[in-house]
C-alpha cells in the first residue's frame, strides 16, 4: 500500500523552518495537541488541536513553528489512489476529496475528530508492522481503515460548508473530473483546451460550460493555476534558472513565462524568488 505515507511528529527534522516539502501526493495534516504553524505557498496558517488541513500535491509548505506539547500526524496519499478505490458519493466530490486543497483548516466536533484519529493512528501502527513482518492481511485491512477514514473526512468537510446541496449534471461531472485528471498529468506541457477537449471527444466550447458549470471555474483558470502553483513551487525548492523553467513548463522563451507569472501573481518570476528565498530540502 505505498499510495500512503504516514508520519508524526517524532519523524521530522528537528530544526523546524530550514526544510521545505513539495510533496507529490496529498497531504493531510491532523492536530491532536499543542499547535504548529506552518507557511503553505506563502501563506501562514496556523493549525490549533483539534484541526485539519489538506494541501494539494503541487504545492509546498514548510514547518514554521511546533509548540513543545504538539502531536500530529501527516498522511500523504496517492493522488490517483481515487481512481482504485470506490466511494459511494458523486465522481467529483470524491476527486475533490482525494485531491483535497483548502486555504483554511477544518475544524471538526471532538468527537468526529477524535474518531479520525483513531483511526489514523491505528492505521499508523498497522504499516509498521505490515512493513516490518510483512504480513498481508495487515495491510488489506490498511485499505479499508483508510476508505473509513476518507468517508469520516468527507464528513468533516461537507459539515464545514462544502456539501453541495444541488444535483449536477452527471455527464458534465465525468467531463469535470476527467478534465482535472488530464490536467494533473498534462498542465505543463499543454494549455491549450483544444488539447483536452479532443482528448475527451468534446468540443472546447462544451468543455467550458462543463467545468464552469461544476467548479465555477473556467478551464483555463484552472490550468493557469495549475501552472502558477508549480512555478511558485519551483522557484522556492529548485535552483533552476527562469529559462531552464520557461522551457520546463514549454513556453516560448522566459520572457514569454515571466510575462505570464507577472500577469497573474503582479511580480516577476526573479523578484518572487528573491523575497522567498531560504534553506530548501525536498
Amino acid at each position: 500500500m505505498n499510495e500512503i505515507q504516514l508520519i508524526d511528529q517524532s519523524e521530522l527534522p528537528q530544526k523546524v523552518g530550514e526544510y521545505i516539502y513539495h510533496p507529490l501526493n496529498t497531504t493531510c495534516i491532523l492536530v491532536h495537541t499543542g499547535t504548529i504553524a506552518i507557511d503553505c505557498n506563502g501563506s501562514a496558517i496556523q493549525l490549533l488541536a483539534g484541526s485539519i488541513f489538506f494541501i494539494g500535491y503541487n504545492k509546498y509548505y514548510s514547518f514554521s513553528e511546533i509548540s513543545p506539547d504538539a502531536q500530529f500526524k501527516v498522511l500523504n496519499y496517492d493522488r490517483n489512489f481515487s481512481n482504485r478505490i470506490r466511494l459511494s458519493i458523486s465522481k467529483y466530490d470524491a476527486y475533490r476529496l482525494i485531491h483535497a486543497d483548502s486555504s483554511v483548516p477544518f475544524s471538526p466536533t471532538a468527537t468526529d475528530f477524535e474518531t479520525i484519529w483513531t483511526l489514523i493512528s491505528t492505521l499508523h501502527q498497522n504499516r509498521k508492522k505490515a512493513q516490518n513482518q510483512g504480513i498481508d492481511f495487515l495491510q488489506k485491512a490498511n485499505v479499508n481503515i483508510f476508505m473509513a477514514i476518507i468517508y469520516l473526512l468527507a464528513a468533516v468537510i461537507y459539515d464545514a460548508g462544502e456539501r453541495h446541496l444541488t444535483v449536477r449534471n452527471q455527464r458534465k461531472e465525468e467531463i469535470t473530473v476527467q478534465f482535472l485528471q488530464l490536467v494533473a498529468d498534462n498542465y505543463k506541457q499543454h494549455r491549450d483546451l483544444a488539447f483536452y477537449a479532443e482528448l475527451l471527444h468534446i468540443s472546447i466550447k462544451y468543455l467550458s460550460i462543463s467545468v464552469r458549470e461544476i467548479t465555477n471555474d473556467s478551464p483555463s483558470a484552472i490550468l493557469s493555476n495549475w501552472l502558477l502553483s508549480e512555478a511558485r513551487a519551483q522557484l522556492i525548492v529548485s535552483n533552476k534558472t527562469i529559462n531552464q523553467l520557461s522551457q520546463e513548463f514549454h513556453f516560448s522563451d522566459q520572457y514569454a513565462f515571466s510575462k505570464f507569472f507577472k500577469k497573474h501573481v503582479g511580480i516577476t518570476p526573479i523578484i518572487f524568488r528573491e523575497r522567498q528565498a531560504t534553506i530548501v530540502t525536498n
